[in-house]
């Protein structure tokens, strides 16, 4: 439970060996290959340059080509998967097995090929819709749409505005003479007609029509009547369906090769991981240079795997001035290593500080214990993560998410049994309305009333100034085993002058502030606690004022312990009293869940229960998050401010890493 110690890698190998050794690196998946410290643009390392990135280029291709397949898939085969459907477990050399890949391949690019076949019948079907919409107003006229009429009365095909006056329209024309308006249908924006006029009135015609917003309509490339065109637009749609409705046949047939394209999905994700960590490298024409870390334990292994091919490589500690370079892995077990999530969020450790994991983890799970304090709602959260781990199998993030909510469950059942809360307090309200509540056994109070099956510890909504300094008792322990941590931090790395005359100073002040105004109200107590209280406390002010005075001679020394007096008793009070959080979400819940069961009540058994049920859905969705904020709240400004030291980077290493599939050891 701490920090994992990391030795650097630096490897020289022959080229032709480097796709095996990558690879053989991959498999084992505990190596970060890194950028190596070398400026190319030296001439002193003129010879030396990048690998070729072509490889990373055919990889992506590959992953969209394969990715854009399942989405068709996801469109016109739907997968029948649920959310605990389990992941199909293969190999590490089936998921790389060539013969595989080609196929998935394959199968991508048919169904690419018939997405693309599919969309454009599509396209085609919509411009002939968009045709067929265009002769819609002329069906009704017996006239080919290619006639011109005569040399000496031509026929135009014209539209003015839907909304224009068709018979002063028509009176206008016919006040040029020599002309007819034959009237068409119209759409939603023009009305449409044939204009018949001898050529000698046409400009004059025009002219007349002209206040009216006349056009002239071009029908290029139609012979016959609009009827007929219609009747061969409506043939050739009909068979665009039916060809649609065959290539969508194709696509769903093409379902059966889903979980070749996943498997293929995921072996092209490895592809690319592995080529992105071959642009890292630095090579020659016969040679290439590996810089990177891995894991101190993890030293037999990599030697294996390296003693495979003819390299020559050293594995070294890394010195104090590649400490920022170092990446972070923490080691962790079942119990703590879900809070990894947390502790991400926030900011990675600096290599050869503190795991905050297994300090946070007890403190994290007890707050929320403590605010949730419902066995209800705490069973309902050990169930369902306990279904959704076993079921689903989730992996990373929500692996630990999962698993951290099932530990809080847990510490959510314990504490409702303190407290004798169960969906708030639904079982006596429920035996109250049935009449069966004397005769249960178990605690009733003094109105005989039932509470409980045994006599709660303490309730809520009852004991609120036991809660109140329960949950500042919690926040004292936890403060203070943040500036122990900081104490052993400090003597580890030779600065105990500062944890004497600081954290240690700090606690000689509040604990001896607290036995001097504590100790003689305590009945019996020996009248010497108030001395030993006043003495610890002055023996902190006077650590606190020689750390000032040592770091700062004269007049800067005693401004100095000034502050610190004043903006450490602000800052710890403060600190302190962010822990009622943990009282004002315990008491909200409990009151929320009991209004949602007295307003049930009031209405008979039958709208109780669903009242109950609604509200107390509601009350365990609210109080889940809640509960997570505020705890994780409390873990990254209260505690981690008094001891972490951030700036580590997670170690990322070259790995099999799956979406679609687990990997199995072979055997």
């Amino acid at each position: 439970m701490a920090i994992v110690k990391m030795k650097r890698l630096r490897l020289l190998a022959l080229r032709p060996d480097r796709e095996r050794l990558l690879r053989g690196l991959q498999s084992l998946g505990c190596v970060e290959i890194r950028e190596p410290d070398i400026d190319l643009s030296d001439p002193e390392w003129a010879g030396l340059g990048k690998p070729d990135l072509s490889g990373l280029e055919k990889a992506r291709e590959q992953s969209l080509l394969l990715g854009g397949a399942l989405d068709v898939l996801r469109r016109y085969a739907p997968a029948k998967d649920g959310l605990f459907t389990p992941r199909p477990e293969i190999t590490e050399g089936e998921l790389f097995d060539e013969a595989v890949y080609a196929q998935g391949l394959d199968a991508a690019r048919r169904v690419m090929e018939g997405e693309q076949a599919l969309a454009a019948k599509g396209a085609e079907r919509a411009k002939l819709l968009t045709q067929k919409a265009s002769l819609e107003p002329w069906t009704c006229l017996d006239v080919a749409l290619d006639e011109e009429g005569t040399a000496t009365v031509p026929v135009h095909f014209c539209s003015v505005p839907v909304r224009t006056d068709f018979a002063a329209l028509e009176a206008a024309a016919q006040g040029a003479e020599l002309a007819q308006l034959v009237r068409a249908g119209n759409d939603r924006e023009l009305q449409y007609f044939l204009l018949i006029c001898h050529h000698s009135a046409v400009s004059a015609c025009y002219e007349a029509m002209r206040p009216f917003g006349v056009s002239r309509v071009t029908l290029r490339g139609w012979t016959g009547t609009a009827a007929e065109n219609t009747a061969l637009l409506d043939n050739r749609i009909a068979a665009l369906e039916r060809e649609e409705a065959e290539c969508k046949a194709a696509l769903a047939a093409l379902g059966e090769k889903r979980d070749v394209l996943r498997r293929c999905a995921d072996r092209a994700a490895q592809e690319i991981g592995r080529e992105e960590n071959k642009a890292r490298l630095i090579d020659t024409d016969m040679a290439f240079v590996l810089d990177g870390w891995f894991p101190a334990e993890n030293a037999g292994e990599v030697e294996k795997v390296l003693g495979g091919f003819n390299c020559a490589w050293e594995a070294a500690d890394p010195t104090p001035e590649e400490y920022p370079q170092v990446p972070i892995k923490l080691k962790n077990n079942p119990v703590t290593a879900p809070f990894t999530a947390i502790t991400e969020m926030y900011a990675m450790p600096a290599y050869d500080t503190v795991d905050p994991n297994p300090l946070m983890a007890p403190f994290f799970i007890i707050f929320f214990g403590f605010m949730m304090n419902d066995i209800g709602y705490g069973l309902l959260m050990v169930l369902g993560t306990a279904f959704f781990l076993s079921k689903a199998r989730p992996k990373g993030g929500m692996k630990n998410m999962m698993s951290m909510f099932f530990m809080c469950g847990i510490a959510s059942v314990f504490w409702g049994c303190l407290t004798g809360g169960f969906f708030g307090d639904f079982l006596p309200k429920l035996f109250d309305l049935t009449g069966t509540a004397a005769s249960v056994p178990g605690y009733h109070d003094a109105s005989g009333a039932f509470v409980w099956f045994w006599k709660p510890l303490f309730t809520p909504i009852n004991d609120i100034i036991l809660v109140m300094v329960g949950a500042m008792a919690m926040g004292v322990v936890q403060v203070f085993t943040g500036m122990a941590v900081s104490v052993e931090e400090k003597f580890r790395h030779g600065n105990a002058l500062d944890a004497v005359t600081q954290e240690i100073a700090w606690w000689c002040i509040l604990i001896g502030a607290a036995i001097a105004i504590g100790g003689p109200m305590i009945p019996g107590a020996p009248a010497v606690l108030g001395t030993v209280g006043i003495g610890l406390l002055i023996l902190g002010a006077v650590l606190l004022l020689a750390g000032n005075l040592i770091r700062a001679k004269g007049l800067g020394g005693i401004t100095g312990f000034v502050g610190d007096i004043y903006n450490g008793v602000s800052g710890y009070f403060s600190d302190i009293l962010s822990y009622l959080r943990l009282m004002a979400l315990m008491m909200a819940g409990s009151i929320i869940a009991s209004v949602f069961n007295t307003l049930g009540s009031v209405f008979g058994l039958v709208p109780f229960i669903i009242v109950a049920i609604i509200g107390n859905v509601l009350n365990l969705v609210l109080n889940l998050l809640g509960c997570y904020v505020h705890t994780m709240r409390l873990q990254c400004l209260e505690f981690f401010g008094r001891f972490y030291q951030d700036g580590g980077k997670a170690f990322r290493p070259l790995a099999v890493q799956t979406k679609y599939v687990d990997i199995k050891e072979e055997i």
